[in-house]
């Protein structure tokens, strides 16, 4: 049963993380092209504007995008008594809270920064009203990829189009907006072609008790931010905006992983729900789960850790040169982001949200006191070093917590071939010096940290074969067998 389980959390994943990269992808290429066009300064202060708004984003959200699903997934019935009510709550207090930010930005902040924020706070209408939670819940997330990757299309487009001096920085957050609007359109255009009628409606009865539930996720999500944005905040008080602007080139490259690392939590969350904690097929499914996720994520910390200086090069161009290293301490984070957040989504669905704003609390008050002794000293690789430190707290508290659930710590012996093939594989990548190769009837060159990357990919996929991680028979898709 898990197993089958498994691959159903795979297929769903496949659906919402294909959607969620290419979305990703193109809004990295946005953003990769503001930054050389803008510069490290004023790409820091669009950074700073982001970073602001987000925290109004998940309030915006209030909570409800891990708790709604699992509601949903529980019962699909609420799509109709709860859902319409969800949509219009949220609609208000996005309305609120974008009136609010905007007011706060133009009082008191400079004017560039105060016009960045105030137009980011139009994203809010892109989170609010969103439907995703419920598309998750009911096992659909080909609406919610194919939506996320239109929006993101649109703010590429856009930003391609219109932003090419620093006059045109202000263009970046309405792009931003329009796109996320759009998917929120798509999403709930998807439900009405799935039955789910959504009349305008607000019972504030039948609802506010999942409010109340899920206050303390917002209260977790919110302090979560603050182990990224306080780097940001303390790296623009004794360093400046050119070095948030580096630092934040370094986290562009991992976001990408980041959210999928979210996306696999979230495809998690309707089947474990609706898996049965009482006969350990929960337990199960969550060991498989973290054991094939982690089977994936190992790689890419190791491997990307080894590449970070050339891919900041080939992305970012020379003036980023210094990100290099802060990417290379924090995407050996991924890994310890993965075990978390699944530990975490199993927590919720065992109702257990206060234990996760606990957890979160203890996290935030470890990273503050660190950054404020380290980032003075040491810029952006204390930074990222304290972000490393306090994402391998978290995972503690979040794996040792579990265990009172029934979820044991995933054991070593399930690591053992990820491991190893990754060491084949890094060792491999750190010895073999790779130059740049022509396609064949082109005069293109592919740069070397690509051929690299591709080399390494191949290293740990023969590795992995040939520790019985990675079965490979004829006719049929590779799979993972650790």
């Amino acid at each position: 049963m898990a197993s089958s389980e498994t691959g159903r959390i795979a297929r769903g994943f496949a659906a919402l993380a294909s959607g969620d990269a290419v979305g990703r992808v193109v809004a990295f290429l946005a953003g990769v092209w503001v930054a050389r066009e803008l510069g490290a300064e004023l790409f820091g202060v669009m950074a700073f504007g982001q970073a602001v708004v987000l925290y109004f984003t998940h309030l915006s959200a209030c909570g409800l995008e891990l708790t709604g699903a699992r509601e949903i997934a529980a019962d699909t019935g609420k799509v109709r008594s709860l859902l319409p009510s969800i949509l219009a709550a949220r609609t208000l207090v996005s309305a609120a809270l974008a009136a609010l930010l905007s007011a706060s930005a133009i009082a008191f902040l400079p004017p560039l920064d105060a016009a960045v924020v105030s137009l980011y706070s139009l994203t809010l209408f892109g989170h609010g009203p969103s439907p995703k939670f419920a598309l998750v819940g009911l096992s659909r997330p080909v609406p919610v990829a194919l939506a996320r990757t239109a929006g993101e299309a649109v703010y590429a487009l856009l930003v391609l189009a219109l932003v090419r001096t620093g006059d045109d920085l202000v263009f970046v957050p309405w792009a931003q907006a329009l796109g996320d609007v759009l998917a929120v359109l798509l999403m709930l255009l998807a439900l009405r072609r799935l039955g789910h009628a959504l009349p305008l409606e607000l019972d504030w009865p039948a609802v506010r008790p999942l409010f109340a539930r899920s206050f303390p996720l917002v209260l977790n999500i919110l302090l979560g931010l603050l182990i990224f944005n306080s780097d940001l905040l303390v790296l623009r008080a004794f360093r400046g905006a050119e070095t948030v602007g580096w630092y934040s080139a370094s986290y562009q490259l991992i976001s990408f992983l980041i959210n999928m690392a979210g996306a696999y939590s979230l495809s998690l969350m309707p089947a474990l729900t609706q898996a049965r904690a009482d006969n350990g097929e929960r337990r199960a499914l969550y060991l498989d789960s973290l054991a094939q996720a982690l089977c994936v994520c190992i790689p890419l910390a190791v491997g990307g850790a080894l590449c970070a200086s050339g891919l900041i090069a080939l992305v970012f161009g020379p003036q980023y040169e210094p990100s290099g290293l802060p990417l290379a301490v924090l995407v050996v984070s991924i890994p310890l982001m993965l075990y978390k957040d699944v530990a975490m989504v199993a927590m919720v669905v065992a109702g257990r949200e206060k234990a996760v704003l606990r957890i979160t609390i203890a996290a935030v008050l470890f990273n503050l006191v660190a950054n404020l002794l380290v980032i003075p000293r040491y810029g952006m690789v204390g930074a990222a070093a304290t972000t490393l430190a306090t994402e391998a707290l978290r995972m503690a508290l979040g794996a040792w917590y579990v265990r009172g659930l029934g979820l044991p710590l995933l054991p070593l012996g399930r690591l053992w071939r990820s491991a190893l093939a990754a060491l084949a594989m890094g060792a491999a990548v750190a010895l073999v010096p790779l130059p740049r190769v022509s396609l064949p009837s082109s005069e293109l060159e592919l740069p070397a940290v690509l051929v690299t990357v591709a080399f390494g990919a191949i290293i740990y996929a023969l590795a992995l074969a040939a520790t019985g991680g990675l079965r490979l028979r004829r006719g049929r898709l590779p799979t993972l067998e650790v």
